[in-house]
């Protein structure tokens, strides 16, 4: 069975996203930055949680 791709698919990816299927869809766990630095950006900066899987 072939995963879904959300809306923020590609944007993800262009970012160096690691994706794995998740409640069948591609999913982003990891960006190439790493976990350090997304945790920096989120502080000072904003983040943005994709929900589009959950219907």
């Amino acid at each position: 069975m072939e995963t879904e791709k959300t809306a923020l698919y590609e944007f993800n990816k262009n970012i160096g996203a690691k994706f794995v299927p998740f409640a069948g869809y591609e999913m982003p766990i990891q960006f190439s930055a790493g976990i350090v630095e997304e945790h920096k950006s989120t502080r000072n900066e904003a983040g943005l949680f994709d929900v589009s899987h959950m219907g």
